[in-house]
């Protein structure tokens, strides 16, 4: 595996493709990867009052509480409906986000001894998110699969569900801009096999 070269890799799919699945079991098999998760970096950001403050005053102050907290619920109706609101917020919190992200991969290239370096980011293609990987994964499903994901999952009607899957660009697209797939239509078992595969040839 990787005979020594620090190799670092982008992974992306789309909403209820299973990517944090994948996430999950890359972590599992490679004890040492080093992993940037842009999510859990949104959802502390999402949590600061400078930057909640940010996004009411460009997005309105409906977005947020009395208490200076978000209001998930209205941004999120908001920002699936509007798509200019939508890459409003994008342009506030994406640049935050790969600055995070670079630092990370800085640090993993000076001072971890881990090979493998992984940044989970589901708008990956979308945002044109380069952190100077090497490669591209994403995690894939049909459409037809993620449709019932997320109203077993989530509970979402097909209104919502369409509104997020236009926000995302089509996992066809996705699937044509990586350099490896992952097909995550069966068991877990075999998202895992093709996982341990990749990893064990790189």
């Amino acid at each position: 595996m990787t005979d020594g070269k620090k190799l670092a890799f982008g992974l992306t799919g789309g909403i209820a493709t299973g990517k944090s699945t994948a996430m999950r079991l890359i972590e599992k098999s490679n004890e040492s990867v080093v992993v940037f998760d842009a999510d859990e970096v949104v959802q502390r950001l999402l949590a600061s009052v400078e930057v909640v403050s940010a996004i009411a005053e460009s997005l309105g102050m409906e977005v947020q509480y009395r208490d200076g907290t978000l209001n998930r619920s209205a941004l999120r109706d908001l920002v699936f409906a509007n798509p200019e609101r939508r890459k409003q917020l994008e342009g506030i919190l994406h640049p935050k986000v790969r600055k995070e992200c670079l630092v990370k991969r800085q640090e993993w290239l000076k001072t971890s001894g881990s090979v493998i370096f992984v940044a989970d980011v589901p708008l990956l293609f979308e945002g044109g998110f380069d952190f100077h990987q090497d490669l591209n994964l994403v995690v894939a499903t049909s459409v037809e699969t993620q449709r019932s994901r997320l109203k077993r999952r989530n509970y979402f009607n097909d209104e919502m569900i369409s509104s997020i899957l236009a926000a995302q660009l089509p996992i066809s697209e996705k699937v044509g801009l990586a350099n490896i797939v992952f097909w995550n239509e069966g068991p877990e078992k075999v998202l895992e096999s093709q996982l341990k595969h990749f990893f064990d040839v790189i």
